[in-house]
């Protein structure tokens, strides 16, 4: 009974909507309450349904500058760095100084994953980890350090 409830909610509101010109007008959606639920579920990002959204001109959800170090024995400094969260997780791009990407993989909760690797480049033999300090994360890969907010990654 919740169910069928649910989706004639859903309907409701989609024919609500769309009358004041706030939803779509698609009457195939307003007819089907199963289709009006779907339409209506949340997507994961900034609750809009519309999932989340992307800086303007990139292909990234956000954009900061992280703490970076080590990369070709660089000193410590500020990487320019973008983030592409999705259902199977997140994706960290750092550019280094020279350009340079590297990406650090997050799992769906957060949670540190690892680094893009290549034998071609050696980083394939570094050694990679991660800690948490309060809400960052400091991922290292061989003598590469890279702090990453929480906030950052999993958006908020």
């Amino acid at each position: 009974m919740t169910l069928r409830f649910s989706a004639l909610a859903a309907a409701a509101c989609a024919l609500a909507l769309s009358a004041c010109g706030q939803g779509t007008n698609d009457a195939a959606q307003v007819n089907d309450p199963a289709a009006a639920a779907a339409a209506m579920e949340a997507a994961p990002g900034d609750g809009d349904s519309q999932g989340d959204a992307l800086v303007a001109g990139t292909d990234y959800n956000a954009t900061a500058q992280i703490p970076c170090a080590g990369y070709k024995g660089a000193a410590a400094a500020k990487c320019d760095a973008g983030v592409k969260r999705d259902l199977d997780g997140t994706t960290v791009e750092v550019t280094l100084a020279d350009g340079t990407k590297r990406a650090i993989f997050f799992n769906p909760d957060g949670s540190f994953l690892s680094f893009s690797t290549a034998e071609a480049d050696g980083t394939a033999a570094m050694a990679i980890s991660s800690e948490k300090k309060g809400d960052v994360t400091i991922a290292k890969l061989g003598t590469e350090t890279y702090e990453i907010p929480e906030a950052f990654v999993i958006g908020g």
